[in-house]
């Protein structure tokens, strides 16, 4: 009776703890964190981009024919032309996504060109006014 006691329990507290980890949540907290098709297209880019660029290193080593490399070539760029067809599909998109990653990019890049340098007196090196202290060597900023 004991065992078959303990048996259940345990079941129980096994149950607890991996019914949250399968189960599937519809919240906005969890759309956000799962990858997006653009993310997707994203990677794929970057695989394909990092591909082409072998491909061309092995090219100039030899290791590929002339003939070779033009076929292969030539697929790899229908592959990127439709990847990048396929993104500027989704950005072109009024969709929520694609506005966001605009404007925290805008803004990012806004936010670089506003914030004003200065030199570091010891090394000379330059840091953004919000620092207090260099930072390549330590010094103290002066303001």
């Amino acid at each position: 009776m004991l065992y078959l006691l303990c048996g259940i329990l345990g079941g129980a507290v096994l149950g607890a703890v991996c019914i949250p980890l399968f189960k599937r949540e519809e919240t906005l907290e969890s759309a956000i964190i799962e990858e997006t098709q653009w993310d997707l297209l994203q990677r794929k880019k970057e695989v394909v981009l990092g591909n082409i660029q072998d491909l061309d290193f092995e090219y100039k080593c030899g290791k590929l024919s002339d003939e070779d490399y033009h076929k292969i070539r030539s697929e790899m760029s229908v592959e990127a032309a439709s990847v990048f067809q396929e993104i500027e599909n989704i950005e072109a998109d009024a969709d929520l996504d694609a506005l966001i990653r605009r404007e925290i990019n805008a803004r990012k890049a806004k936010s670089k060109a506003a914030v004003p340098a200065i030199s570091c007196p010891s090394c000379g090196s330059s840091n953004p006014a919000t620092n207090k202290f260099c930072a390549e060597c330590g010094a103290k900023l002066k303001h």
